[in-house]
């Protein structure tokens, strides 16, 4: 093709016909770059389709690793739903008259006011997203957003969890250790095998005290943020899914 042009383009030179040649010439170029362009645009096309199917590929991770997700927060606001019920179930014993509860029932009850856990997503796709700075790939901008939501909310999460435990750890448990029978209340968990405690028990006396009263009341509100920012997680585990359903079959 090239040596075509070159030949027509001397003709036209020895015969003189400039006027001619310019707009050759300028047809030329105009070919080249139209062809320049096409081969833009193929390339282009080329590269958004191996784009898109490793976006693709990233909403179909993602959507698998968040129906995970939903069944774990599921049962854990479950649980510490569960865990605020036992504590108003205490606080409801406070200051009565005669005893509410058998001793049985109240050391069930206290522990699991205290058995709160830290909930612990997948994150591994996410994190791989951040880290590589593939989150670009994602052509929806909701889609995005709600990945960076969800990782400042994981980290909101993680404090109010560390509240929780900090008041547990350090105001409830030396208390109960110094007033009443842990390892009656122990007996109700991980430690029932090793039976009740030998020594009268002073926990029912506890529904007595006003300190006691006022560490429940605490550990009530740690209970409740924290089922509140775990609530908020699990909006934006069922936005992400939504978002990312037409990928899978």
């Amino acid at each position: 093709m090239v040596r075509i042009f070159r030949k027509i383009r001397q003709k036209l030179l020895t015969q003189n016909r400039g006027t001619r040649y310019i707009a050759y010439a300028l047809g030329e170029i105009l070919l080249v770059t139209i062809g320049i362009l096409i081969a833009l645009q193929v390339n282009t096309w080329n590269e958004n389709r191996i784009d898109q199917k490793k976006e693709a590929g990233i909403l179909k991770d993602l959507h698998q690793e968040f129906q995970l997700n939903k069944v774990s927060i599921d049962s854990s606001i479950q649980h510490h739903r569960t865990v605020l019920e036992a504590i108003k179930g205490v606080l409801n014993g406070m200051g009565k008259s005669g005893p509410e509860y058998s001793e049985d029932h109240l050391d069930s009850l206290i522990n699991l006011t205290l058995d709160y856990d830290n909930y612990i997503p997948s994150q591994t796709v996410i994190a791989e997203l951040i880290s590589t700075g593939k989150t670009n790939l994602i052509s929806s901008d909701t889609l995005r957003t709600l990945i960076f939501q969800w990782v400042s909310e994981i980290e909101d999460k993680n404090e109010g969890y560390e509240s929780l435990d900090l008041m547990s750890e350090n105001l409830i448990l030396p208390y109960i250790s110094k007033n009443g029978s842990m390892k009656n209340i122990d007996s109700f968990g991980m430690l029932k095998g090793n039976g009740r405690s030998k020594f009268p028990s002073r926990n029912l006396a506890l529904l007595q005290e006003v300190e006691f009263e006022n560490l429940m009341d605490n550990q009530a509100w740690g209970v409740t943020n924290y089922l509140f920012k775990l609530e908020k997680l699990q909006a934006i585990i069922e936005a992400i899914l939504y978002h990312t359903q037409s990928t899978t079959p």
